[in-house]
């Protein structure tokens, strides 16, 4: 079934630990009301040991349509099927928001990382329990949205339980922490007596990332939740001014977040368009593997939304049935490993083991030097990789800014330049960009270069 194009638009959900995200996207997203104990944050969560623990240790997606008046589309009837209410809602729908539901616990931190690095969302809500105020992890996922450019707003929830005095505390925290040297941002607070028009305006302002809207909610009272609709409503999509997509006319690149094996379907990958268009029989190459290699492949069908369609453009999460190109090649999970993309075979990919990239030491407990290691995240990559040259410091401190050398530890990847990565491992917190691309080639003449000084010194010493 071919369906029209929908504006699309992504929401990031982070926040503390028990700050009541997913249960403020079960609300939000299914149109009920949570009973106290969770009961709405269940239809969020995807596995079990979440629902028995309360805690969401993976990326869960959910989303939310609206009709072309922009009035939210609500099945009749919840469906448990994630497909058939999906479809539902899609089928009614002229715009669609996809809710990222991250992680809150700091042991899942580099899942969240992960979801804001890899998933290019246009906006985040920082979910702040107005019972508990503003933590460290809330610092935390704040300063990662500041550094990856990524504008924001701040729901408070839980305002039903929280005591006065601490409900109050915490909104001044916030305000002064938005006016803080580090944010400079202007503070706009709404609550259950907002009108919309007010709301409207500032949620078209939100892409130029100067103002923060703060709403206050309830999930089991329902105040401020007609206000924060309304927002989420009318966000705009940041596509063509987010410097992490190409436009639609570059040659496509898919990036792989999971992978699948359906039966009587055979291999799925999940993930998001970060440039060109993808159709259905298309040529891909898949890769690269361990061996640095490519394989050709070919899409069999396209979902966008859990609603088959016939393309997929930059900015959209779709998922692609592949099958081989080749007669007599196989394609099964082991041929996947984390950081794999699929690309168009005219840009002859090649994957790179070393670059060169210029970070921002934001926090390290002691000194860095050559030889340190650490994971890195950039777009789907997750790998640790080694810092082989530091450029301008002996060694590196929390505040240094500097251009390094540094080498993937178990596979090559591929990578361009300009990209953010975000480096962390403890407290230890880097973010930098890609500045340059060190191939096969230089690689080895580097090492012709090494070898000739060794050989002269040879020669003096005999002589």
């Amino acid at each position: 079934m071919q369906v029209q194009r929908l504006e699309h638009s992504k929401l990031a959900i982070i926040g503390n630990v028990d700050s009541g995200k997913s249960t403020l996207v079960g609300v939000l997203t299914k149109g009920i009301l949570d009973d106290g104990r969770g009961g709405a944050r269940e239809r969020v969560f995807n596995y079990k040991h979440e629902k028995e623990n309360g805690r969401t240790s993976s990326v869960a997606q959910e989303i939310m349509g609206f009709d072309e008046n922009l009035k939210q589309v609500l099945p009749e009837r919840f469906n448990q099927n994630k497909n058939k209410y999906w479809s539902l809602v899609v089928e009614k729908s002229r715009k669609i928001v996809t809710f990222l539901d991250l992680c809150g616990h700091e042991k899942y931190l580099k899942t969240t990382i992960f979801g804001l690095v890899a998933m290019i969302p246009d906006y985040s809500l920082i979910i702040v329990g107005a019972n508990m105020g503003v933590s460290k992890m809330t610092r935390e996922h704040l300063g990662v949205s500041l550094f990856l450019k990524i504008p924001f707003a701040i729901v408070l929830t839980k305002i039903d339980i929280a005591p006065q005095n601490v409900y109050n505390e915490t909104i001044e925290n916030i305000k002064g922490l938005i006016r803080s040297p580090a944010i400079k941002r202007t503070a706009v607070v709404f609550d259950e007596k907002s009108e919309m028009d007010e709301i409207d305006k500032w949620a078209a302002l939100m892409h130029g990332n100067n103002v923060v809207p703060i709403f206050q909610v309830s999930s089991v009272t329902g105040n401020g939740l007609q206000q924060l609709t309304r927002f989420i409503s009318r966000v705009p999509n940041r596509d063509e001014i987010n410097k992490a997509y190409q436009t639609v006319n570059d040659p496509f690149q898919f990036d792989i977040q999971e992978n699948f094996n359906v039966p009587g379907v055979g291999v799925v990958v999940s993930g998001i368009v970060r440039s060109g268009k993808a159709g259905l029989n298309q040529h891909a190459l898949l890769g690269p593997d361990k061996g640095k290699t490519f394989k050709p492949v070919t899409i069999k069908s396209i979902h966008i939304n859990r609603v088959s369609v016939e393309s997929a453009q930059v900015g959209e999460f779709a998922c692609f049935a592949l099958k081989p190109s080749k007669a007599g090649d196989k394609l099964d999970r082991a041929d996947f490993r984390k950081g794999m993309i699929l690309i168009d075979p005219a840009v002859k990919p090649e994957p790179v083991i070393e670059f060169e990239a210029n970070i921002h030491v934001l926090h390290h407990p002691t000194t860095m030097s050559h030889g340190y290691q650490a994971v890195m995240h950039c777009g789907v990559i997750r790998q640790a990789v080694e810092m082989k040259k530091i450029f301008q410091h002996e060694v590196l401190r929390t505040g240094d800014v500097d251009t390094v050398r540094l080498r993937f530890l178990y596979a090559a990847e591929y990578l361009k330049t300009d990209q953010i990565l975000v480096i962390r491992e403890g407290r230890t917190k880097i973010f930098g960009y890609i500045s340059k691309l060190i191939t096969e080639k230089q690689l080895e003449e580097e090492k012709k270069v090494q070898v000739v000084p060794k050989q002269q010194q040879q020669q003096i010493q005999q002589g």
